[in-house]
């Protein structure tokens, strides 16, 4: 069966068909504008039920719209041979990891495709570039993703989540002071910093029983992190989160996952904190657990050896 995209104008109370986004791939989705709590889970439950045959449908929160959802380790390059040379450093630090011992113990792995998928998509958690892109399958979790900035520091050594704003007092006072085309103009100016975006992206089913968390389906491979890891890894069960990436190159865009995107919802952030709430469970302290808590996260914090010879360190999040 086929993933299905939602219908542009279809008739949800509270959510607003904006336009059809069109991705470096050529796929066009819907996008729509989404205004209340029940709008949110009734478009969500719309699409997982359209795509129920398929497979499962995730979530991504962004704080702005791009043209691909390309895994990172191809960000930023494009060549053949810087991507093959990427592919060689991240096969590397699978090797030296699954050969250490201790580490090699500490999280069951032998040398079988499984065991690579399973420290492939952990290292994707925990900061280093893989194939693979990071999703949730708890659209709250979503949505704080998308109302919170990722700042890196020093290299990427430190990173942090800040609150994304805006002064709607100010956005106000310039409605009074600018005619209504003026206005527009301004808007569009701030847009970036008033919106964030919900991407519901499809996995097919697994075409054999999961192993262990691990989905191979006919288009993708799909890692629900709680259930391959234990909870001594606790980042990933904290924030639902799982890992997902196209089964097969393509030959023009590479392992582009919006192929898989089946709608898109445009929320206004300040619209987002409120549903949210200020609930210690999505916090950054919740989501990032320090490295007293998260016995995994400790554990590859001091195993930097994996990744000499990289520009890549699992990040401290402050």
């Amino acid at each position: 069966m086929s993933l299905k995209v939602i219908e542009p104008n279809k008739a949800i109370q509270d959510a607003i068909y904006l336009e059809d986004f069109e991705f470096a791939c050529g796929r066009k989705v819907p996008m729509y504008q989404v205004n209340s709590i029940y709008a949110l889970t009734q478009i969500i439950g719309y699409v997982k039920y359209i795509n129920a045959s398929y497979g499962n449908v995730l979530y991504r929160g962004q704080c702005k719209l791009y043209k691909t959802i390309e895994p990172s380790i191809y960000h930023g390059i494009e060549s053949t041979g810087a991507r093959s040379r990427r592919n060689h450093l991240l096969n590397l630090v699978i090797d030296r990891a699954i050969n250490d011992k201790d580490f090699s113990h500490f999280m069951n792995l032998d040398n079988s495709s499984i065991s690579r998928t399973r420290l492939e998509s952990v290292l994707q958690h925990y900061g280093i570039p893989t194939h693979y892109v990071d999703v949730v399958d708890n659209h709250w979790t979503a949505l704080w993703f998308g109302a919170n900035k990722y700042t890196a520091y020093l290299r990427n050594s430190f990173c942090k989540y800040e609150k994304r704003s805006v002064d709607m007092g100010a956005v106000l006072q310039k409605r009074m002071e600018l005619s209504e085309p003026e206005f527009d103009t301004y808007l569009e100016t701030i847009k970036e910093s008033m919106y964030q975006y919900l991407l519901l992206i499809a996995v097919s089913k697994s075409e054999t029983a999961s192993d262990n968390g691990i989905k191979i389906g006919d288009d993708t491979i799909s890692v629900d992190l709680r259930s391959t890891l234990p909870s001594t890894f606790l980042r990933p069960h904290a924030q639902h989160g799982w890992t997902i990436k196209r089964k097969s190159l393509d030959s023009e865009h590479g392992l582009d996952m919006a192929n898989n995107v089946v709608g898109i919802l445009r929320i206004r952030v300040c619209d987002a904190f409120n549903w949210v709430g200020n609930g210690e469970l999505l916090s950054q302290e919740s989501l990032f657990p320090n490295p007293h808590f998260d016995q995994g996260y400790n554990v590859l914090l001091n195993h930097k050896e994996f990744f000499e010879g990289t520009d890549w360190k699992i990040p401290v999040v402050v």
